[in-house]
């Protein structure tokens, strides 16, 4: 992980907006918010994640080229689908790592690839038993195991159908499915459910004492989104000069989805700012709030369009002259809309900006 201070510190503090929003406000946008985006986005990643499962199990019983060819498919719908909600940080997705082990990434130190090598040297059938699985080395758990497995050279050739690596697939699936269903339970099920935590807060509550701070946990994590993109997805790869490039950097290189995410994240970012509901109905709703919101809104969508130019996949274009340029502008127009939210959205909607989820030693 890393230490970002240039955008989570911006604004430590934000200004009382002349209209002063009630606790309850902030508890109506958030919960808004989960019923129309996050559950849903959840509910949606848990389809994807039995139609993965059962893609890995076809591969497996029938290995071809069609059958290889489907299982990635359902590999990146997976993938895109998480991306759209990658960094929420709060609920059921951050207890017992969740987040981490549906996608271990960046990996500075390749502990991905020698987790993979170590499993399979060792072929202990025992430590894919589902409860065993889902408290092992998270490198091994999610996304970035399947990236390795399901696109490495000669992958198709690797697949034995009963062999060990099958039976690595199988735990990954279900591993993901298992996951995705906890985290839509957890913010949905019972009077206890995290959406109910955040209907009718209480002091209580530890994390989540007041709709205000339910309201900050999502406004932070838009942000971190912002500064994911451009500092560790972006920036990364990109490096100072074309010589310096590191193409190896870019998420899911191996597939070829780097550009892919991106495009879900933002997709994500503007169905989770909101515009008639959450923070963006929100700050409509207050005086001189609009033109704040609509700036927002027409931020992320510029993002969009520039990503849209980005026409070599992400590996690809950070080492190349013309496609360098554009993944140079994606970087300033998120660096723009990073400080548009950390500036006048959060100022006029009187939350706090802190330390973001990217943060750390």
């Amino acid at each position: 992980m890393i230490r970002v201070f240039a955008a989570s510190l911006l604004l430590l503090t934000a200004a009382t907006p002349a209209f002063a929003l009630q606790d309850a406000d902030y508890s109506a946008a958030v919960a808004a918010t989960a019923k129309s985006d996050i559950i849903p986005a959840y509910q949606v990643l848990e389809q994807a994640a039995e139609t993965l499962q059962g893609g890995l199990d076809a591969l497996c019983k029938t290995p071809s080229d069609a059958t290889l060819g489907e299982a990635r498919k359902q590999f990146a719908d997976f993938a895109t689908t998480w991306a759209r909600i990658q960094y929420i940080s709060f609920g059921p997705v951050f207890e017992h790592q969740r987040a981490f082990r549906i996608e271990y990434w960046p990996d500075k130190r390749n502990i991905v690839g020698r987790q993979i090598a170590d499993v399979l040297k060792k072929e202990d059938k025992a430590a894919l038993e589902p409860e065993h699985f889902a408290t092992t080395t998270v490198g091994v758990q999610g996304l970035p195991a399947l990236d390795r497995l399901l696109f490495e050279d000669g992958a198709l050739a690797n697949v034995k159908p009963g062999g060990y690596r099958c039976s690595l697939f199988a735990a990954i699936g279900l591993n993901l499915k298992i996951i995705a269903h906890d985290v839509v339970a957890g913010w949905s099920e019972g009077d206890s459910s995290f959406l109910a935590r955040i209907e009718h807060p209480s002091e209580d509550d530890q994390e989540l004492p007041s709709g205000r701070d339910a309201a900050g946990r999502l406004l932070n994590d838009l942000l971190t989104a912002l500064i994911a993109m451009r500092d560790m997805k972006l920036l990364t790869p990109l490096a100072d000069t074309l010589e310096k490039a590191k193409p190896q950097a870019s998420e899911f290189w191996r597939s070829g989805q780097s550009v892919a995410m991106l495009q879900a994240n933002l997709q994500g970012l503007r169905a989770l700012f909101g515009t008639d509901h959450g923070l963006g109905g929100l700050l409509t709703a207050q005086p001189d709030g609009k033109a704040t919101a609509d700036s927002m809104v027409a931020s992320i969508d510029h993002a969009s369009a520039t990503l849209a130019q980005i026409t070599l996949p992400l590996d690809k274009a950070v080492t190349d002259p013309a496609q360098r340029k554009q993944v140079e502008m994606l970087a300033e127009q998120l660096a723009k809309t990073r400080d548009l939210l950390a500036g006048p959205v959060a100022t006029k909607l009187n939350l706090p900006i802190g330390f973001n989820a990217l943060d750390g030693d």
